[in-house]
């Protein structure tokens, strides 16, 4: 307790906390499945055309948390305050979204809504990114708040046999706003973060005159986003197109993951597996969502169980002296644990992976990534020239990813089985059978039904494609 005490100041500690709040509220703003499904009549064009605004709006932002965090490394590489005071006008732009539905909202308006708010999610994860971009706690409060946001969409989330449904008629998302008592956490932590002391940067600047990064540096980063962001956004219209295609979500996701590696691959070694990693956490999340929309269990085990162990993950990474073994079991319980609850289809299996990815996070951004914060003072650093903050607006971002694999996976579909349910054959269809079935019948419902593996064996496949370029990185560096 005495060395927890001593490696987090107070000063410090104020401003992960507001990251951490940030980064949650912006997880939420961004976690709308994207769905076909909509409490209104519209026709297919324009559900169509609501699929299109959601996926572009949210790409948008995501894009815009990259450009914010390097125009503030360029411009304001020394600013503490002003990213939280600008951080509180992004929180409550935010919030207006949730208030200025009308209680007859058409789709045009929804659709304006929903870019706001992915705009402003945007612009505050580059405001958090750059207020603690010098704090290793800063940056393991915002990843494990962005996690945690995930975790609190997807908790609240019900999923039926068609898909997704609006829980809600007077909301921009699927799943509805965010809580006013995160939107009130986000704004207090904020408001605290601008206005306390903060830490005195000549005692934890290395070198205090030497910039952030070069401005071509930036200018690589945000041109590196938009074409990670255009490719996912091409896939995302390739695979959602039409009917599904398992051969279309192949190609769509091997084309991502080449482009994603080659650009990671501009930076040096530590850096690229910032990126890599933030590619192996992202299917994780995924892994989780689609596991956890199908369970029965308590949204309140599901949020006790997964914030638990964010928390406890974090404490993890940060006293435990992380080494390349601890971060490699780290990786694999990350890739393998929710895809796996997924596959054995076991009802306590669920909660327990989220805890497992909530605690092989932060141990993963640490150890995996090489953060030049994962040491302690009586070690020299792993990699002492590794300009990490330069790469880590990308690697929280990395704009549309998840959108593509959440597209290219969708949530696991459960199919009846034509022949237990009537060996005569009378129903024809699937469609017919969940429409015309009297499941009062029979005593075991969960009998008739199989789900669907092929999403989770893609998210498997990328995330041994993921662990097996960390490898050949770990030999680069």
């Amino acid at each position: 307790m005495r060395r927890l005490r001593a490696d987090l100041p107070a000063a410090g500690a104020v401003p992960a906390v507001a990251a951490c709040a940030s980064g949650a509220l912006v997880a939420v703003a961004w976690s709308g499945p994207r769905t076909a499904q909509w409490p209104f009549a519209a026709g297919v064009d324009d559900l169509l055309r609501w699929q299109s605004a959601q996926s572009t709006a949210t790409i948008v932002g995501q894009v815009l948390a990259v450009v914010v965090a390097a125009l503030f490394l360029a411009v304001a590489g020394r600013a503490r305050r002003l990213p939280w005071i600008l951080a509180v006008v992004a929180i409550v732009l935010l919030a207006f979204t949730k208030v200025a539905i009308p209680e007859s909202a058409s789709l045009s308006v929804l659709i304006a809504l929903h870019g706001v708010k992915s705009v402003a999610a945007g612009v505050l994860l580059g405001l958090a990114l750059h207020g603690v971009h010098r704090s290793r706690l800063g940056w393991f409060a915002l990843a494990t708040g962005l996690l945690g946001g995930t975790a609190l969409a997807v908790a609240s989330t019900r999923a039926t046999t068609d898909g997704f449904v609006a829980l809600r008629i007077d909301s921009s998302s699927v799943f509805g706003e965010p809580a006013w008592w995160l939107v009130g956490a986000a704004v207090a932590a904020a408001v605290a973060a601008a206005t306390l002391p903060g830490p005195d940067l000549r005692r934890t600047e290395t070198v205090p005159d030497v910039p952030d990064a070069p401005n071509r540096d930036l200018l690589r980063l945000v041109l590196y986003a938009v074409l990670v962001a255009v490719v996912c956004r091409v896939g995302v219209d390739v695979v959602g197109a039409g009917e599904y295609s398992l051969a279309y979500a192949i190609a769509a996701l091997v084309v991502a993951l080449v482009v994603i590696d080659r650009v990671a691959a501009r930076w040096d070694a530590p850096d690229a597996r910032t990126v890599v990693a933030t590619v192996l956490a992202t299917t994780a999340a995924v892994a989780s969502w689609n596991t956890l929309a199908r369970t029965s269990s308590s949204v309140t085990v599901l949020l006790a169980v997964g914030l638990v162990g964010l928390v406890v993950g974090a404490l993890v990474a940060w006293l435990l002296p992380v080494g390349r073994l601890t971060s490699w079991i780290a990786a694999a319980a990350l890739a393998a644990a929710p895809a796996t609850a997924g596959l054995l289809d076991v009802e306590p299996a669920p909660a327990v992976a989220l805890g497992v990815v909530g605690v092989a996070l932060p141990v993963l951004l640490v150890g995996v990534a090489g953060s030049p914060g994962s040491h302690h003072p009586d070690r020299p650093p792993a990699f002492p020239h590794a300009p990490h903050h330069t790469v880590r607006p990308l690697a929280l971002a990395l704009p549309g990813f998840a959108l593509l694999l959440s597209t290219a996976a969708p949530l696991p579909a459960e199919n009846i089985d034509a022949e237990l349910v009537d060996p005569g054959g009378l129903f024809v269809s699937q469609g017919e059978i969940t429409r015309g079935l009297d499941f009062a019948q029979y005593d075991d419902v969960d009998a008739l039904a199989s789900v669907d593996p092929t999403p989770t064996y893609l998210l498997l496949g990328v995330s041994v494609v993921a662990v097996l370029r960390l490898v050949t990185l770990y030999r680069r560096g």
